[in-house]
């Protein structure tokens, strides 16, 4: 399962995100492998996301190796389920970027929510690249790509926030990604939770190279010296 860990630092978060890059070990075991590190606009987190085979080997890094190794002052968990992957189509705009759309809705209509979202024709412009249901603070997260904020926005109220059951919708702007994972590992990954194979139209996109970091090209921000 993907689980999804939000961390407040008490101190800079730039120097916390470099101490993580540094430290992958110690934040890693043979149960829980960090997949990227990610950040949102105007917000005083970042968040590292696990593959986890096991919760309670997971509560070790959570509970010991996180607030050992960075101090923060405080943790969120949230885990990730039923995520699903999609391709992309290939006619997509050049100048897209990341966001997160995050989903209230009410318990009986969550798995509608949820299905009507997998299921839906989306114009090239604003598109989901993973849905997951997270059961924290929300209950459906997406991650999308368009081509800007007031398009997603305009694309979210039209789509999203009108449909039965849903109580609330946030568009967060992520503005730096970074994979540590392994390049073949993270390509496995979504590729085995794919909602479709890539037929004609679309293909396989790591999603990670959208950024809007400044001076930072694509490409240089999904390396990793860990591995």
């Amino acid at each position: 399962m993907m689980v999804i860990v939000r961390i407040y630092p008490s101190g800079p978060l730039e120097e916390s995100w470099n101490k993580v890059l540094d430290n992958l070990r110690r934040i890693t075991n043979d149960h829980s492998t960090p997949l990227y590190l990610s950040r949102r606009e105007e917000e005083n987190f970042m968040t590292l996301i696990y593959d986890v085979e096991s919760l309670d080997f997971f509560g070790d890094i959570v509970a010991k190796s996180i607030p050992s190794l960075l101090r923060p002052e405080k943790t969120r968990t949230i885990s990730l389920l039923r995520p699903v992957f999609f391709p992309a189509p290939k006619d997509r705009p050049a100048n897209l970027e990341r966001f997160q759309v995050a989903i209230r809705s009410r318990p009986e209509e969550t798995e509608n929510i949820f299905n009507s979202i997998i299921s839906m024709n989306y114009p090239r412009d604003a598109f989901p690249t993973y849905a997951a249901y997270s059961f924290g603070e929300d209950d459906i997260l997406t991650s999308m790509l368009s081509t800007s904020r007031d398009r997603i926005e305009r694309f979210v109220r039209e789509n999203f926030e009108l449909r039965k059951g849903v109580l609330a919708v946030d568009v967060g702007h992520i503005t730096q990604s970074k994979r540590v994972a392994p390049a073949d590992m993270w390509k496995r990954y979504r590729e085995n939770r794919y909602l479709f194979k890539p037929t004609a139209g679309f293909e396989e996109l790591d999603f990670l190279e959208y950024t809007t970091a400044p001076g930072v090209p694509v490409g240089e921000m999904e390396t990793s010296s860990f591995w």
